[in-house]
């Protein structure tokens, strides 16, 4: 019997580093998109970081970027929340798995942090007179509860959270 040929060292290692190139330009795409987005954050600008993470092309990026503010949910503002919930949402049903479970963890964050605000705006008495602050948070509050809803109904949405 014939025994296949056996490939060589050289023609090997061609097929790995050829192999490598994209997951390096994949690699060096999110670095850059996570350096952008901490030096919007470094002067001081949370929620500017923020959308530049939700409005970016890479979801690694973003999942990058909220796993570093899940440590710090102080930072974080309703606006924040606004801000990358429909992005968290959308990563919910990515086929990437750790892009689906660090979009869960984020939702849960955000969630842990201002769903005793979001009860209270959307529950809570409407005082006399116009508070235009008031009125402001009650309707983003509003939109957040529609947002979470949506994603809980959603295949491969939040069931479990």
């Amino acid at each position: 019997p014939l025994e296949p040929p056996q490939p060589d060292e050289a023609s090997m290692l061609d097929d790995m580093v050829q192999g490598s190139e994209g997951v390096r330009e994949q690699l060096d795409t999110r670095l850059r998109h996570v350096r952008e987005c901490l030096a919007v954050w470094r002067r001081g600008d949370v929620q500017g970081s923020l959308a530049a993470a939700a409005g970016g092309s890479d979801d690694g990026a973003v999942c990058d970027v909220m796993s570093c503010l899940a440590k710090v949910p102080h930072s974080l503002t309703l606006d924040s929340f606004v801000t990358l919930l429909p992005r968290l949402a959308k990563l919910l049903s990515s086929t990437n798995q750790d892009h689906a479970v660090s979009s869960m963890h984020a939702i849960q964050v955000l969630v842990r942090t201002f769903s005793d605000l979001i009860r209270l705006s959307l529950s809570g008495p409407h005082p006399p007179g116009v508070d235009i602050t008031a009125e402001e948070r009650r309707r983003k509050c509003w939109d957040l509860h529609k947002e979470l809803r949506a994603a809980c109904a959603s295949e491969g949405g939040l069931g479990g959270l």
